[in-house]
């Protein structure tokens, strides 16, 4: 039950997000290098949805470990002509100063955003700097704290240099080294401003990018299930590299803290007695979560995660070893890597484990790994507050009780249909269930809605899924922001830190 009253404290942070390739556009200006995505959209040529005329087309669903608002195989609808791309995205990159003008308007005292890579470094590292992105990256934070705005940087939201991707991308170990040296480009650069940083957002989705062709890089459905544990292994290497980095030559004059911000979900067994059912959820956590904060805390994956595949393995007569224990000296850089935790958190899960002949049929190692079937709950909203307690336990119990940052939370809403109720009422369940963590002691610092402004949903496209508090009109080529029918609410909520009262219907 959603609480009608409460306050933040003090020193909370809260705010909104968005990410570079989300909403910057000028894919190409001022000598702006390509990112994967930008390769993507150019050579599959998705085309995206107007909310004028549509038609549904159902789409083959092929991982069932996909989730959050921006499903990659939701259904959608088509318009013919119009493809999707970041090109223009919102035109954030020649819009700064309305953008903060509406940050500010909005009352937020937090603003989480990416930095494009291939803006600052378009070749990969910092043997070449384009100064005119930043230049933008040196005005944006400058603004947000000319504004009494904190920014809270992502180093890395998906969008890779092109050419770094020709050299394997994230499936080389290389990359580690250039992760390394560019964040040290970060932190020479901007470093002295930002105080909190993100290394990178949502690591399994980029592991999930490298086996299978439904997001860039789209290497390819052959590497599935071997490509995303190589990968997987390097993100987190390269995250530890960079604290490392930060903590040794960086921490004491700039005083900042690093975290790296991992995407979850709640899970429930679809039948609660069933033991096999309740096994999958600890196992469904393991595999979406676990196998990125263990490494952290005691430099090894779940022992759930490295029985699932030797027992894959043998059922395929796999010999190749897909996935690579840390040496002792990584486990020493792993080992609490992070001053906090952040966090994504979208809706819950319905999970039950495989039948023997569910698992006979998988085509997917990754989903023969995982050996659960997952269906999606969104539509429950108390199953999404009570699963966001859910994960919230599960970090504090499974991360040594870390301060914890939701770095992204929110419900997308449908084109030509003002679901703003639908939208505060799911709002105001999480930040209930946020106040009674807090009464619990759990060291949460900070919220963020996501998004800022209606966005590139990935492949998604531009009108399906509506996340912003600002609308932006992308038939116009202006890309001009509205408030939306919300807008009132989160503008209270910010500039309170206290939920607005529930408005009579009388």
């Amino acid at each position: 039950m959603a609480s009608e009253k409460f306050t933040l404290p003090d020193d909370f942070m809260i705010g909104t997000g968005s990410s570079a390739y989300q909403i910057e556009g000028a894919w190409n200006a001022d000598n702006k290098g390509a990112s994967i995505w930008d390769y993507y959209f150019h050579t599959k040529n998705f085309i995206t949805s107007n909310p004028a005329d549509f038609l549904k087309k159902p789409q083959k669903r092929k991982f069932p470990m996909y989730h959050k608002g921006t499903d990659l195989h939701a259904l959608d609808a088509i318009r013919g002509y119009s493809f999707i791309n970041g090109d223009i995205a919102c035109d954030s990159y020649n819009k700064l100063d309305e953008d903060i003008d509406n940050l500010v308007e909005l009352g937020v005292n937090t603003y989480r955003f990416s930095i494009s890579w291939p803006r600052v470094l378009p070749n990969g590292d910092d043997r070449a700097i384009n100064y005119a992105g930043v230049e933008y990256y040196e005005k944006l934070i400058q603004k947000l704290k000319d504004n009494k705005i904190k920014p809270v940087v992502t180093m890395y939201h998906w969008d890779l240099p092109v050419s770094l991707q020709e050299l394997g991308g994230w499936a080389n170990p290389n990359i580690i080294g250039y992760f390394k040296n560019y964040a040290e480009f970060l932190f020479k650069t901007f470093g002295s401003q930002v105080e909190l940083w993100s290394t990178i957002n949502e690591p399994r989705f980029v592991a999930l990018a490298y086996g299978n062709e439904g997001m860039a890089p789209s290497v390819g459905e052959m590497f599935n299930g071997i490509s995303e544990y190589m990968v997987i292994r390097n993100l987190l290497l390269a995250h530890a590299a960079v604290y490392r980095l930060y903590e040794k030559h960086y921490a004491e004059s700039q005083k900042g803290e690093i975290s790296i911000c991992f995407d979850t979900a709640a899970y429930y067994p679809k039948n609660p007695k069933l033991a096999a059912d309740i096994k999958a959820v600890e196992k469904t956590f393991d595999f979406s979560l676990g196998i990125f904060t263990q490494p952290l805390v005691d430099g090894t994956f779940p022992k759930s995660v490295l029985e699932s595949i030797k027992k894959t393995d043998k059922y395929d007569n796999i010999s190749m070893k897909r996935i690579f224990e840390f040496t002792e000296e990584e486990k020493k850089d792993l080992i609490k890597s992070y001053d906090f935790i952040a966090f994504n958190y979208y809706d819950s899960y319905i999970v039950e484990a495989m039948t023997e002949t569910d698992y006979r049929q998988e085509a997917y190692l990754l989903n023969k790994d995982l050996g659960v079937k997952l269906s999606p709950n969104a539509e429950n909203l108390q199953d999404t507050f009570d699963g966001f307690t859910q994960v919230i336990n599960w970090l504090v119990n499974n991360v040594e009780n870390p301060k914890l940052f939701i770095a992204e939370n929110g419900i997308p809403e449908q084109p030509n249909v003002d679901q703003s109720e639908l939208k505060i009422k799911y709002h105001r369940g999480i930040l209930t269930e946020l106040n009674d963590a807090l009464n619990r002691k759990v060291k949460i610092t900070g919220y963020c809605v996501w998004s800022f402004m209606d966005s590139l949903e990935w492949t998604s496209g531009y009108f399906s899924k509506l996340f912003g508090i600002y609308a932006v009109d992308f038939n116009d080529p202006k890309r001009p922001r509205s408030k939306k029918p919300s807008f009132e609410f989160f503008q209270k909520l910010f500039k309170t830190k206290s939920l607005p009262p529930i408005e009579s219907k009388k």
